[in-house]
Order: C-alpha cells, then sequence, then structure tokens
C-alpha cells in the first residue's frame, strides 16, 4: 500500500514539479533519511517507474517507463541498458525506446527462450515496480537524409517505429517507406499504429515468413523480400538510405540482396543486439608492423607495430590514443560502429558497416569513416 502510494507521488512529482527542479531539489537534500523514506528521487542512481504493461502480440510486452529526473534526455533509435537481479544475478539487456509521451518512454521486449532477463520481464515485473536503467545510447538515429526506407523485422521493429513516429510528427517530412516483417499475422508488432499509418499514407509493407491459410487469403501481406521483388516493392530503393534492424539471419540476408542488387552499403545504417565473441581473428599472413589504418572522420592516422598484432582495431585505436567512441565491447550496440571505405577487414561486419571491438585489420592499408 505505501509502495503503491509513493509510486504515485512520484509520477506526480515528475510530472508537475518536472525533473530539472526536482534535481536541483534532490542534489541539495541528499540526506540518509530522505534517501531511505524514497530512494527514487534521493538517489545518485537512473531509475525508472514502470506505469504500465501491454501485451502487444505472443511474447511480446510493451513496458511504459517513467525515468526519474537523472535522465538526460533520448533521440529516436537509441536503446537502453535495463538492469535487474534475476535470481541473485545481476542481468543487463539492450532495449530500443520509443519517443518519449507525457514524460514516459516505452521498450518492447520480447520473450526469447533461455532469456534471464525477457523471461524475468514477462513473469516478474509489474506496474508501479522500480527498475534500474542507463542513460540512453546509440547512433541508429535519423540523420536527415531526404528519402529513407526502413526495414525491420520482429522486435527489430522498434528503433525503426520510433524513428518514423517522430519524423511523422515533423512540420518538413523525409519520403519516408517501411518494410515490416513478421512470422505470423498475429506476431505483428504495433498492429493497431501500423494500420493507421498505411491508412494515412505511409508506404508501408507488411511481409510475413510463416504465414497461415488464412493469413494468405486476407491479401493484407506481401511476399517476404527477395532480389525478385525488391524493385517491385520499391522501386526507388537505390536512392533511399536504408535503416536495418531485424534477428542477424534475415539482417544478413537483406545485405545480400542490396548487394546483389547493386546497392551502395555506405547509405546502410544498421542496428543489433547480438554478443560476438571477441577472439584475436588476424589473418595468420597479416604483419601488423607493415599496415596503417586510417580513421578518416578523425583525420588521424595509425602506423602499426608488432604489438598491435592481433588487436581489434578498438584496441589498436585506443592503444595510439585515436579517440573512437565506445558502447558495449561485445559487438551489439554499434556504438563504435565506422564505415569500412578502403581495404579489408575480418570479424564482426554487416554490409560495410564495421564494429570496431569485434573486428581485426586484414589488409596493410585501411580506410575507416563515420
Amino acid at each position: 500500500m505505501l509502495e503503491a502510494m509513493l509510486s504515485r507521488l512520484n509520477r506526480w512529482a515528475l510530472k508537475h514539479i518536472g525533473r530539472d527542479w526536482l534535481d536541483y531539489v534532490a542534489s541539495n537534500t541528499m540526506t540518509d533519511f530522505n534517501r531511505r523514506w524514497n530512494d527514487f528521487i534521493w538517489t545518485y542512481d537512473l531509475q525508472a517507474i514502470v506505469v504500465g504493461i501491454k501485451d502487444e502480440a505472443p511474447d511480446v510486452k510493451t513496458i511504459t517507463l517513467m525515468p526519474n529526473q537523472l535522465w538526460k534526455g533520448m533521440e529516436p533509435g537509441q536503446y537502453i541498458a535495463l538492469n535487474a537481479k534475476v535470481n541473485g544475478e545481476a542481468v543487463s539487456r539492450y532495449y530500443s525506446l520509443s519517443p518519449m509521451e507525457d514524460d514516459c518512454f516505452t521498450i518492447t521486449v520480447k520473450r526469447v527462450k533461455g532469456g534471464k532477463l525477457s523471461n524475468w520481464v514477462h513473469t516478474e515485473l509489474k506496474p508501479g515496480m522500480v527498475l534500474s536503467i542507463g542513460q540512453p545510447q546509440g547512433h541508429f538515429c535519423y540523420r536527415q537524409q531526404s528519402k529513407i526506407l526502413f526495414i525491420c523485422a520482429g522486435a527489430g521493429i522498434t528503433p525503426c517505429y520510433s524513428m518514423l513516429k517522430s519524423l511523422l510528427g515533423y512540420h518538413i517530412r523525409p519520403d519516408m517507406a517501411m518494410y515490416a516483417q513478421f512470422g505470423a499475422a498475429q506476431d505483428v508488432i504495433f498492429k493497431d499504429t501500423l494500420q493507421r499509418w498505411r491508412s494515412e499514407g505511409l508506404s508501408l509493407v507488411e511481409a510475413l515468413s510463416r504465414p497461415s491459410a488464412q493469413d494468405k487469403a486476407s491479401g493484407q501481406f506481401a511476399p517476404t523480400l527477395d532480389v525478385s521483388n525488391i524493385e517491385a516493392l520499391f522501386p526507388d530503393f537505390r536512392e533511399r538510405d536504408i535503416y536495418l534492424c531485424g534477428p542477424q539471419g534475415f539482417m544478413d540476408k537483406v545485405v545480400n540482396i542490396l548487394k546483389e542488387m547493386g546497392y551502395d552499403l555506405g547509405k546502410l545504417d544498421s542496428e543489433r543486439f547480438v554478443a560476438h565473441e571477441i577472439k584475436p581473428l588476424t589473418p595468420a599472413d597479416f604483419k601488423a608492423a607493415q599496415a596503417e589504418i586510417y580513421f578518416r572522420h578523425l583525420d588521424r592516422r595509425v602506423q602499426l607495430t608488432e604489438a598491435d598484432q592481433g588487436l581489434s582495431l578498438m584496441q589498436i585505436a585506443e592503444r595510439h590514443g585515436v579517440p573512437v567512441e565506445t558502447g558495449c565491447r561485445q559487438g551489439m550496440c554499434g556504438t563504435c560502429k565506422l564505415i569500412l571505405r578502403e581495404g579489408d577487414v575480418v570479424g564482426n561486419m554487416l554490409g560495410n558497416a564495421v564494429y570496431l571491438c569485434t573486428a581485426f585489420p586484414a589488409s596493410n592499408k585501411l580506410v575507416l569513416d563515420a
């Protein structure tokens, strides 16, 4: 009872007093007593109250969260770390954010077989609970292009949905189109919103990889994307900057389609949350002492030495004082991602995108750019 009242009080304070004033008050009245009776406001940790939970599709829930006054803001397409203790073990996973509405944002969590945090969210999370979260991060965000195409599958729709929803509120909108793929009709995430967007004129193609007979008879869904139909579905796709997100197999397939169709992969941006094993993949015949890496966006050249042999691109950059951005260091979040302009790398790539933390040089001259 007291916890429910305190949760309502905190939500009222965030909504009516505002985060800036709460931050000022809390930082100047930080006492042990205040922290004991309300450790959501009187805290140095970013936290969020669970405001609501919605069943989005089978094994998919959308969680509405209201962050405390330590929230620094977000850009559509970014993600947060969600932290929890599951059976006594500290677990963190990354989830994309929806745009802020009424001082809240949402994350959409798909239950993963054997997934510690996703299963905990689906079985244990309740409105009113407080979660530990991280500040928004990531660069899978709209970059002012005039023509864009979102290609997504499953829960990978979340960051694309976030960007598209935000862009629809622009006074002058870019030319936008979306391809969204799911298993069956019952698996469609954000179903009502997608239907509304289509009725309002958005170029939106929905496809099913495992359609039922009823799904096929509905005539609502297109065939899945491949070399034979991408031009029919999106005749001007080569002119568009593409944002891609979904399961790894889906993204690999899309990249291969784009390559075969002559698309400029330098215009492709991608997001994924699958960890990659970090191991020295440098080819045996590659000699670091003969190689140079040029970080074009920073105008920094690095002449490698024997001590760089076997190091990842991120380790090399950090060893030589090149200020590359870092994130999860597991090849998941894409914070360190750069575009390969010249040369060869091995390890973690998607199209021309190189994940520095889990990729390794493989040619004597390497040019990377933002």
